[in-house]
């Protein structure tokens, strides 16, 4: 694998870097860039010493943030929680951010992070509207990627916490299919659907990032490639702006950017999938709660139970009342949804769906809209959340691809051409400026 970027390539105030565009920018981190966006959004938790010697390998010249749920040696994970402010420093770097060092590129610091990754809502906000949420629980990620903090960002996924701010924030959000990367030294919320996962300002960093955390590379889906367009059924109705990206993103697959333009997959496909939306929901709801009650239930007995957050306490609280019985139950709902799922999708290589229904939300108290994330990540595939332009307010509109089990590669392949299609997201303008 061949560098992305050199050492003075890294992420400007545009958000844009030669290793990307071929414009060159600031080099990073900046002294001024972070002065003039950090008082703004709040993206980071802190930084880390500037004492790397400077990278060699595929990823030399990038700048990495890492959600402060991801071990960092030498920096406290303090999981967005004052219940965690007396901890010590982490004795060594989590396995993706070592692979990522290995590869040659330099951590700058760790990002906000909702209480333990769940929703508790941060101070944390959108660069391109300071008045409006950057999603969660990877809040500080997609924030910092969007305002050309950094390159790239390390976050976590266990409904919607990962291609949520990526949509909202307008940059990738790759999600790789459960499993795939290493969650040690993450601090846990509910294993059997964490995931570590990457932010990024494009695909193909996504996929060089990818890359060096799985040691491999993998195969092109396209040529011969099925693709078909399904929503999530469900209550929640999408924007109309958001239901033009996707149309725009299925001519895109089928017939390319434009006259005499290859297409970017095969063929669209349909299927008439029945799911259940509201009961996969609950289902991963209660799991969720018994394992984060199972890892994290001690708190609300000490003295640091009064510190925490409120939703992430009455989380805790309702997942230690939770009966064996019911989360078995939800268990086996949960298995036997996936299953159904990918046998009434057997012989699509990728599904093209929206992440969120509408565009960032303000400050109201939530982190957004996650019901149509959960079932994906309960699906356990790849997602690749893109960038597809903005709508009428400015907000960045979003598609996501959707892949079984096993494809992330062919599926990275397929969301790399499919973002040469994509109308572009304005960089975001620092305010006061």
């Amino acid at each position: 694998m061949s560098n992305i970027a050199s050492s003075n390539h890294s992420a400007g105030a545009s958000g844009q870097s030669a290793g990307a565009s071929g414009q060159t920018a600031d080099p990073l981190p900046s002294t001024a860039l972070f002065d003039l966006w950090e008082p703004h959004i709040g993206a980071f938790v802190s930084l880390c010493p500037d004492t790397d010697a400077p990278g060699a390998g595929p990823l030399a010249g990038l700048t990495v943030g890492v959600k402060d749920v991801i071990d960092v040696a030498g920096r406290v994970t303090g999981n967005g929680s004052a219940a965690c402010a007396d901890r010590a420093p982490a004795a060594r770097d989590a396995e993706g951010v070592a692979a990522l060092r290995a590869g040659g590129a330099r951590i700058v610091g760790k990002t906000v992070t909702t209480e333990f990754a769940f929703t508790d809502p941060t101070d944390c906000r959108n660069p391109h509207d300071i008045t409006r949420s950057p999603g969660g629980s990877s809040s500080g990620s997609g924030a910092a990627v969007a305002a050309g903090l950094v390159d790239l960002a390390l976050g976590t996924q266990t409904a919607g916490s990962l291609c949520r701010p990526a949509a909202y924030c307008g940059v990738v959000g790759l999600k790789p299919g459960y499993g795939c990367l290493s969650t040690q030294g993450v601090t846990p919320l509910a294993p059997s659907f964490d995931s570590v996962g990457v932010i990024a300002r494009s695909v193909k960093i996504a996929r060089a990032a990818f890359g060096v955390m799985t040691g491999r590379t993998g195969d092109d889906m396209t040529a011969g490639a099925t693709v078909t367009r399904w929503l999530l059924p469900g209550d929640m109705q999408a924007a109309p702006e958001m239901l033009e990206a996707l149309d725009e993103a299925m001519r895109a697959v089928t017939q390319g950017a434009g006259p005499g333009a290859a297409p970017t997959g095969a063929g669209d496909v349909s299927r008439d999938v029945s799911c259940d939306t509201d009961a996969i929901v609950a289902a991963h709801r209660v799991v969720m709660l018994a394992e984060a009650a199972q890892w994290h239930g001690a708190l609300l007995t000490s003295d640091k139970g009064a510190r925490l957050r409120p939703n992430f306490r009455a989380a805790l609280m309702a997942g230690a009342a939770l009966e064996a019985a019911q989360v078995a139950e939800a268990r086996c709902l949960l298995r036997d949804a996936a299953e159904a799922f990918w046998e009434a999708m057997r012989g699509v290589d990728a599904i093209l769906t929206l992440p969120v229904p509408e565009g960032a939300p303000t400050l109201d108290g939530s982190t957004g809209f996650q019901h149509w994330l959960t079932p994906w990540t309960v699906f356990g595939g790849p997602l690749i959340s893109l960038p597809w332009g903005v709508d009428r307010l400015g907000r960045p509109r979003a598609v996501m691809l959707a892949g079984p089990p096993g494809s992330d590669w062919g599926l990275l392949a397929l969301a790399e051409r499919l973002e040469a299609c994509a109308p572009p997201v304005p960089a975001p303008v620092a305010p006061f400026v």
